[in-house]
């Protein structure tokens, strides 16, 4: 590896750029899109971690547009042990979101972020908060979230629309818009008493009845904690065939663009196929292309007949 790395530079289309600093997580939520092929989610969390000064080489590498910021998730991103010194050294071009569970102290963020990291003009919160009823309080969050208003910091609070919570989750919408606070619900994707929830652009690639092979390709740079590039969150949660390391330095934007084969259709991860709104808030992007679906059988036959062919 070269010390001055290559850049990168997303296309237009390239809709997201996100580093997972670690998959640890202080709330312990059934429902979490993070644990939706059943895995452990204490086994992720463990999952090796690249250091500060690789995290910091790899941001810089990055060149990305004004509507393209970096964003920064888990688990929760700011368990990172190295979470305040990564926003501070990354070169100021790099304009960051946070996906957060917003447990950490308010002081200590406001006194160690500077502002301008996380502002730009977006039709949404560069710090966006997920409200979980029974894991963290909303009392504590709309003082946090006032907090940060109060230090420049633009900030919004979602809520997963489960249908256990719905109510509660509509409620909370409700007082929240009442003070002032951009309150925004999100679809819940998943199973729940035998029903699956989301909205899917491939049927049958969400708990599928079987699986089968096809190729995909992602709009989206996504890292693990080790640094690893995947394409698709399903393959990133299970730590499984990653294309590329971030720090490579043949890496670059050209490899999003190559469909790669994987035999998992059926366990696909909601936030892939789910039909959703792109960085500019317009319905129907969708994070992955899928083609060539194949049942697996179908596939083993073919390659098991090129290899009689060859004899």
């Amino acid at each position: 590896m070269s010390e001055t790395l290559k850049q990168i530079k997303p296309k237009q289309h390239h809709n997201y750029v996100a580093f997972f600093l670690t998959l640890a997580c202080n709330l312990r939520c059934p429902y979490c899109i993070n644990l939706h092929d059943g895995g452990l989610r204490y086994k992720k969390a463990k999952r090796r971690q690249m250091k500060a000064d690789d995290w910091i080489k790899a941001a810089n590498r990055l060149v990305l547009r004004d509507d393209l910021p970096l964003s920064l998730q888990g688990g929760e991103a700011t368990l990172y042990r190295d979470f305040y010194r990564f926003v501070n050294e990354v070169k100021e071009e790099i304009k960051m979101d946070l996906l957060t569970n917003m447990m950490f102290d308010v002081d200590e963020f406001i006194k160690n972020v500077p502002l301008w990291r996380f502002t730009r003009e977006a039709p949404y919160a560069a710090i966006r908060a997920s409200y979980h009823p029974g894991q963290n309080n909303i009392d504590d969050l709309i003082e946090k979230t006032c907090k940060l208003q109060d230090a420049g910091f633009r900030i919004g609070i979602y809520g997963i629309d489960h249908p256990s919570i719905t109510d509660h989750i509509l409620e909370t919408k409700e007082r929240c818009l009442k003070q002032g606070i951009d309150f925004r619900t999100k679809e819940f994707l998943g199973e729940w008493e035998d029903k699956l929830y989301g909205t899917f652009k491939y049927e049958g690639s969400v708990r599928g009845d079987e699986m089968k092979h096809r190729e995909c390709r992602t709009t989206e740079i996504i890292v693990d904690p080790a640094g690893y590039v995947y394409k698709c969150h399903s393959d990133l949660y299970n730590g499984r065939n990653p294309f590329a390391h971030i720090l490579d330095d043949d890496f670059n934007e050209d490899e999003i663009e190559k469909f790669r084969p994987c035999d998992f259709y059926g366990d696909c991860n909601p936030c892939d196929v789910k039909v959703k709104t792109n960085r500019f808030q317009i319905f129907g992007h969708t994070s992955v292309e899928i083609r060539n679906l194949k049942d697996l059988m179908e596939n083993k036959k073919v390659k098991e007949m090129h290899l009689a062919a060859k004899e």
